[in-house]
């Protein structure tokens, strides 16, 4: 066991790229043996493909049944001497498939749209790949060695049972593309009909529907549910006796063959074009499915729709658009005048006339308003930080725990970003729903700038808590063991990404990081909470600033939205990356992500800012208000400077205050020898 435990180690030390250094590759582990292993919805593994080699599967349990997806590998070789490996899953590819994992455990994303199947805990192996294909072998042997009518009934009972009868005969393939899970990698084949036994590879069919060797050949069946080579149906019924005869066989397309067109083929519809009344139409209450504003091929009178639903109806739409670029022969041999009906573009003049487009106002002058602040804390013309207000300040801290501070910070947070309390009036002007939309706007540049705004003076302030703690060393580090829990609770109590961005980048300015007493300090009698900030929160933080929203889990109030924030006002924040341009998708990737689900955070921040589990005191409100910091900072008549020349002062104030509390150590020249 021990040199079991060793070798898998060493597999799981490989590069984070390769599936084999993550336990929930499974090698080729069989179809059966994975479903054994489910117990719960969100159980997920990755095995490799028994029907394709080359290509993966991933198999979940999702409402009580096991799932099995193909993970397309395709190789693209645009120019003689050069190829490249993606790995493709529905509409998407990824680099490798860890990516693909992160993708859809991170975001929590629906893996299929039909099915809605969320994986979110992964099934890991607890030995190493070579005993896995070593049981794999030894499994395959002895079913080889079983004769006669005993190995008919063996592969009788394992034999994927995905079809009823009713439905057994009746179905065939239409498209001549034969999909597995994603778009095909070969177009060698187009023009043949695939086989129907062929088309029986680990793809997304369920098992225990028993099978009838019974015949029933009544007419056109329904579509099934069950048969499936990916997440989406891709076949159609027709009678058997109407079936053309092709004259050369089925050949599965695999993504390992690596020939692909210069134009991969579009993925066919969801909703059939042949067979109109054969399944139920899509929902057509607008606020259910946004694609309902558009027809197949005749577009409706639009209506007021908002950014996100506009975003997830041009998704649908582009996916249906793309038939327009191929042309499929066996189409327009099937077309009839009936079934090919188009419906009339309505006639309503009275709702033409009462919809109008309204423009959205573009914002020019920020929301804190200091002219119209009023403080309880703060006196008239303060100077900049007043030590009695940063006493009081203080006090008010310390009665007050990490839980009920992350409260606070949250309601003012979302205000800010207009999360929460959203007047019909704002939504008029914005033209969005949220904040969230807004910012991945060209007209929110003015709420971008307000958001980085007030980030960066959140991480001003804690590092003026620390830095102004003139006390002893061991002070010191009480006060830094205060604010990581500040950050833990943001992260995990509050689900505030936004302000525990924050927190953390104080702690990494170098006037705080350069406090190599207070930090020792810190590791000697808060031993936890250094474990904590380095073995937890940095990684974390880390990957947040990737891109990277694997990392997050469960739902959240804020997201970690300064990455899109810098990189839309011209701040770069890849550019001290090796990552380049991969990053920087990642970050748009998780920008529109949480702006397609702002509905969702929103009602999440509205749920734990309602649930009464915190009392608000208005003096703590205060404090973290942006016009607060602002006056407290830089004064009265200073927080009316420009940005540029306020940072810059108040970055020297640090340096100072860091510089009085560890002096920097100055080494003794030695003289120079006489000659």
């Amino acid at each position: 066991m021990d040199s079991l435990k060793k070798e898998l180690e060493e597999e799981l030390k490989l590069s984070t790229d390769d599936p084999t250094s993550h336990a929930w590759y499974h090698g080729p582990l069989r179809r059966e043996a994975a479903e054994s292993l489910f117990e719960r919805d969100g159980d997920f593994l990755v095995r490799d493909s028994n029907s394709a080699p080359g290509n993966y599967v991933l198999s979940c349990f999702w409402k009580n049944g096991p799932m099995h997806f193909k993970i397309i590998r395709v190789i693209l070789r645009p120019k003689k001497g050069y190829s490249r490996e993606l790995f493709q899953f529905e509409e998407d590819r990824f680099d490798n498939v860890p990516a693909l994992i992160r993708f859809y455990v991170g975001g929590r994303r629906p893996i299929s749209q039909a099915s809605g199947a969320v994986i979110f805990n992964p099934i890991t192996r607890s030995v190493p790949l070579r005993v896995i294909i070593e049981r794999q072998t030894d499994s395959s042997s002895s079913i080889s060695s079983i004769k006669g009518s005993d190995r008919e009934k063996y592969n009788q009972a394992s034999k994927r049972r995905s079809f009823s009868s009713a439905h057994n005969d009746a179905l065939q393939i239409i498209n001549p593309l034969l999909r597995s899970g994603s778009q095909p990698s070969n177009l060698e084949n187009v023009g043949r009909r695939p086989s129907l036994q062929s088309a029986q590879s680990d793809s997304n069919l369920r098992t225990g529907v028993q099978q009838n060797t019974k015949q029933e050949n009544t007419g056109p069946a329904p579509i099934s549910p069950v048969f499936r080579t990916g997440s989406e149906p891709l076949l159609s019924p027709r009678p058997r006796h109407s079936r053309p005869a092709f004259p050369g066989g089925g050949v599965t397309l695999r993504g390992s063959d690596g020939q692909l067109h210069t134009r991969a083929p579009p993925k066919p519809l969801r909703v059939s074009v042949l067979f109109p009344n054969s399944i139920p139409p899509p929902p057509r209450d607008r606020n259910v499915d946004p694609s309902s504003y558009y027809d197949e091929l005749v577009v409706q009178v639009p209506q007021k729709i908002g950014h996100v639903d506009r975003l997830r109806a041009e998704e649908k739409w582009q996916s249906r658009a793309r038939l327009t670029e191929t042309s499929f022969g066996f189409l327009e041999a099937e077309k009839n005048e009936e079934s090919l009906q188009l419906p009339a573009l309505p006639q309503k003049k009275a709702e033409v006339e009462d919809w109008h487009f309204e423009k959205p106002h573009v914002e020019t002058v920020s929301c804190f308003h200091l002219d119209q602040f009023e403080s309880l804390l703060l006196p008239e013309n303060n100077r900049p930080l007043e030590p009695g207000v940063l006493l009081a300040l203080k006090e008010l801290f310390n009665r007050s725990n990490a839980d009920i501070t992350a409260m606070h910070m949250l309601s003012v947070d979302c205000q800010v970003a207009r999360i929460v309390g959203v007047t019909d009036e704002q939504k008029r002007i914005m033209g969005v729903g949220s904040g969230l939309e807004l910012v991945t706007l060209p007209h929110g540049r003015q709420l971008r700038q307000d958001l980085l705004e007030r980030h960066h003076l959140i991480a001003l302030g804690v590092a003026v808590d620390i830095l102004g703690c003139t006390g002893t060393v061991s002070q010191r580090s009480t006060v830094l063991h205060k604010l990581i829990l500040l950050a833990q609770a943001l992260k995990d109590h509050a689900h505030n990404l936004y302000s525990f961005s924050a927190v953390m980048k104080a702690l990494d300015l170098p006037q705080i990081t350069r406090l190599e007493m207070t930090w020792r300090a810190l590791r000697r009698n808060h031993t936890e909470t250094a474990v904590l900030f380095e073995k937890k929160l940095k990684p974390f933080m880390n990957m947040l600033n990737d891109g990277d929203d694997s990392v997050v889990h469960g739902p959240s109030a804020v997201p970690h939205l300064v990455p899109l924030l810098m990189a839309m006002e011209g701040d770069d924040p890849v550019e001290n990356s090796e990552r380049g341009c991969q990053l920087l998708y990642d970050v748009l990737q998780s920008a529109r992500s949480a702006a397609l689900h702002a509905q969702d955070y929103q009602q999440h921040a509205h749920t734990l800012l309602t649930a009464g589990s915190w009392e608000p005191v208005p003096e703590l409100l205060e404090a973290f208000r942006t016009e607060f910091a602002l006056r407290l900072f830089w004064g009265q008549t200073g927080a009316t400077a420009s940005r540029e020349e306020r940072y810059e002062k108040f970055d020297m104030i640090l340096s100072v205050l860091s510089d009085k509390l560890e002096p920097v150590e100055l080494t003794p020249r030695q003289p120079e020898p006489l000659t």
